[in-house]
């Protein structure tokens, strides 16, 4: 009816075991963190912002590197500055910005639930920028700093600085890629969401434009503004799944 008793010798080699395998799991965490928070971090698309470039449950490799990796020492530089065209993974305005700890604690809440959890974002971590305040979006670079940039039939049309001409984001853009949307009523205001017209706007310096590519559907710089270069949190390098899908988003 009792299990054994352990003797004390027994109750001790346990607890050794105990302390060795948490140490193994912190010691392989801190080497996911290293990887993911520095180098490379995998995420899941939920939403149609990025369609038909990237669609809901596309998988994507991400590197933090690319802008500067967020440490306990703050923010490292990064090796390359955001550039037309590129799909990149970045904090709105409105969101919220968590310290140091909230994020370190996250990312262990995270790993032991295989990504299924995370307590800073309120649920699963996810791309979903119309839904989770607290969670990063997948964006494209459509506008640099000094650039005017105004929208017309849901297209951008860019003038960069010193230029006296506009040239349409596709010609500035060394990246390929579609743009879908839906057609506003017929009584829809030019001013409103969603009607594919966009004033022209100067951007300040250190001021990036960004834009989803599904331009009816996407929450982007044209409803919360320009972001400057400390939003940005990794760069999009490949899509892994599905397989079918496999290569460059």
């Amino acid at each position: 009816m009792f299990g054994k008793r352990r003797s004390y010798a027994e109750t001790v080699q346990g607890r050794r075991k105990a302390t060795r395998r948490l140490g193994v799991l912190f010691l392989v965490f801190i080497c996911y963190e290293s990887l993911t928070g520095l180098f490379l971090a995998t995420y899941v698309m939920k939403s149609q912002a990025m369609s038909p470039t990237v669609l809901p449950g596309d998988r994507i490799i991400v590197t933090p590197l690319a802008f500067g990796p967020r440490t306990l020492f703050g923010k490292l530089p990064g090796i390359a500055r955001p550039e037309r065209g590129e799909i990149v993974v970045v904090e709105p305005n409105y969101t919220k910005r968590f310290g140091f700890w909230e994020l370190l604690s996250d990312s262990f809440v995270r790993f032991v639930t295989f990504q299924l959890v995370s307590p800073a974002r309120n649920g699963p971590a996810r791309f979903e920028p119309d839904g989770i305040l607290s969670a990063p979006t997948l964006q494209r670079v459509i506008g640099l700093p000094g650039d005017t940039i105004q929208m017309d039939d849901f297209e951008f049309k860019i003038k960069s600085a010193g230029s006296d001409q506009f040239l349409t984001e596709f010609e500035f853009s060394s990246m390929k890629y579609d743009i879908s949307h839906e057609d506003a009523p017929k009584s829809w205001r030019a001013d409103l969401p969603g009607s594919g017209h966009m004033d022209a706007r100067v951007l300040g310096e250190d001021e990036y434009f960004l834009a989803g590519d599904a331009r009816s559907a996407s929450s982007d710089s044209r409803l919360w503004g320009p972001v400057r270069v400390d939003r940005f949190r990794a760069k999009a390098l490949l899509r892994y799944w599905p397989p079918k899908r496999f290569g460059s988003p």
